[in-house]
């Protein structure tokens, strides 16, 4: 089954990174379960992105992570968005189940994270 597409005009926040985050989901999203919820997926995480650019969203910190520059985290469950708060530029959308300790800092903690997957 074909991805959805994505809208012409994306918000400007989003890294190379959240983009290619993005389409992996939407695309997964669109094999497993068809393109209708794909379609709501790829709303609902753009009109979070969208509050993080606007100032509207502001996340939360997380304890139990490490990140090597300022980070806050918004779920939209079953994912999650990390972005820096005070540029609002979103670095990564990662599934929930994702072992953030290792992804945002602590990369030699022996969980096997390398260093392209840090932020």
């Amino acid at each position: 089954m074909a991805s959805p597409d994505l809208p012409g005009e994306l918000p400007g926040n989003l890294s190379r990174q959240a983009l290619d985050d993005l389409i992996r989901i939407l695309r997964r999203s669109a094999r497993e379960f068809g393109a209708s919820v794909a379609r709501r997926s790829r709303d609902r995480l753009l009109l979070q992105v969208e509050a993080i650019q606007s100032g509207t969203a502001f996340g939360h910190r997380r304890h139990d992570v490490q990140p090597r520059r300022p980070t806050h985290f918004i779920n939209e469950d079953p994912w999650v968005i990390c972005f820096n708060p005070d540029t609002r530029q979103v670095y990564r959308i990662l599934h929930g189940a994702r072992d953030f300790p290792a992804l945002f800092g602590q990369p030699h903690a022996g969980t096997g994270a390398s260093d392209n997957d840090t932020v």
